[in-house]
């Protein structure tokens, strides 16, 4: 595949309605796009997914008397799926209709969920049900988001993808942090696995939701030639043949390959990997470490969370702003060394008074969440609008193959560090390797990123 793939693709753009005289034009409005119908699907699906891991997590503390190792056990499972299926994630999304992949990731979670309670209440409930269940629905959640994000620009034109992806993550940091918060206060008042009935409920919401969505159909984008014979489609069609179809494998080449030679791409992928490393490492133990050192209840665990909802919103919300001051490139080196620097106040709490704790903890969860927020709707806005519709799903896919397939690594040593070293010290030591991850945007092309192309100026990004 040449570098020159990475070329302007999707919808096209709309341009600002023009107001009166001397006023700036209106920005175009998502009404009829349905944006908005996908943003309220995908806000309440992602919320159900972290009340799903935040209540397995205190179910396995709390019920199973979880050790640190069987915690980091835990925690890697939730990614493990993206080792075995992520790749094939992004084929899928790429072959068939996304809309259709999304509900059925909804339904089937929905069902997994349920058997938790149900086998806690015949008195059936283990770790090694946890962990299968744990696997399944990061299986379903990654196949859900490839399809999502694939999604998107299909439905708008490039110049509101950062505004929708600022919206995008804006709610899905709340859910990602009010998610576990409502999992710490539904697990206080009714018990965890009321929760998860509670939480399957909310995967049926979403699928309502997402229902009335318009379909959209796979991209008619050529295939890459690059893998086939060079006289293959020529021969094909002087027999009045169609050219021939890429394989399962040659679709997930075609994804990889574009990471590999994109130079924008390449070291956003490995800062995002090296970052979750760290991720994994720290929050194998947080839940452990919060209720066990720090002695909070379940409910102070979510009151605490519930902090990050309001920086999600400022991050989102703060992103445009932020890009156009700094430029793509040196705000995403910012965010990826900010939350490292916040990440280390909770180990710092150990030791304090419960109210000195709990400041630093929310202190903590709100500039660590504000600063991945921003991180997300940059990288998606940037991979959004430089890879072309017919690799997105591939594209998606093989970025969180990477990056999110070294987080069982750093979740295991997580918990083996916990287990040799104490929890603090290890807190302590991926909170150094947090902040180290912004080296890679530094010393590379994302650097000098400044701006994205325009629809009629699009840059390639793929040169070497």
């Amino acid at each position: 595949m040449s570098d020159d793939l990475i070329a302007e693709q999707g919808p096209q753009q709309q341009q600002p309605q023009p107001g009166p005289p001397g006023q700036e034009p209106k920005k175009p409005s998502f009404k009829g796009t349905g944006f908005l119908r996908l943003w309220t699907g995908e806000s309440v699906s992602l919320a159900g997914t972290e009340i799903t891991f935040m209540a397995m997590g205190i179910i396995a503390v709390t019920t199973l008397a979880a050790t640190p190792w069987q915690m980091g056990v835990l925690e890697a499972a939730e990614s493990a799926a993206v080792l075995l299926l992520g790749l094939s994630a992004g084929v899928w999304a790429d072959r068939y209709e996304r809309r259709r992949i999304m509900l059925m990731a909804n339904l089937a979670r929905s069902v997994l969920v349920l058997c938790v309670p149900a086998l806690f209440w015949l008195d059936l409930l283990s770790m090694p049900v946890l962990y299968l269940v744990v696997f399944l629905v990061g299986a379903l959640s990654l196949l859900f988001d490839s399809a999502m994000s694939a999604y998107l620009p299909r439905l708008l034109p490039r110049n509101q993808l950062e505004r929708a992806n600022s919206w995008m993550e804006g709610s899905a940091s709340v859910g990602m942090v009010a998610g576990p918060g409502l999992a710490g206060i539904l697990v206080q008042i009714m018990s965890a696995p009321v929760a998860l009935v509670v939480d399957s409920v909310s995967y049926l919401v979403s699928y309502t939701t997402l229902s009335r969505l318009p379909k959209a159909p796979r991209s008619t984008d050529p295939v890459d030639e690059s893998d086939t014979p060079e006289d293959e489609p020529d021969r094909a069609a002087e027999h009045g043949q169609a050219p021939p179809k890429e394989s399962h494998r040659q679709q997930v080449l075609a994804g990889l390959r574009v990471l590999r030679h994109d130079r924008y791409q390449r070291p956003m992928t490995l800062a995002a990997a090296h970052f979750n490393i760290f991720h994994s490492m720290f929050f194998a133990v947080n839940v452990l470490f919060l209720l066990k050192n720090l002695d909070f209840s379940p409910g102070l665990l979510g009151a605490t969370s519930m902090a990050g909802g309001i920086a999600g919103l400022v991050g989102a919300s703060c992103t445009p702003l932020l890009t156009r001051t700094l430029g793509q490139g040196r705000a995403l080196i910012l965010v990826y060394a900010v939350p490292g620097l916040a990440a280390v106040l909770v180990p710092l709490a150990a030791g304090t008074g419960q109210a000195v704790a709990v400041a630093l903890v929310t202190v903590s969860t709100f500039v660590y969440t504000c600063a991945v927020v921003v991180n997300l709707v940059i990288s998606d806005t940037v991979k959004q609008t430089l890879v072309p519709d017919h690799l997105l799903g591939r594209v998606t896919a093989s970025t969180r193959f990477i990056s999110w397939g070294v987080q069982p690594i750093g979740a295991l040593l997580g918990g083996w560090l916990g287990t040799w070293l104490g929890l603090v010290e290890v807190m302590v030591l991926a909170s150094a390797g947090l902040v180290a991850s912004a080296l890679w945007p530094l010393f590379s092309p994302v650097r000098s990123l400044i701006r994205l192309p325009d629809d009629e100026q699009n840059e390639t990004a793929g040169d070497a």
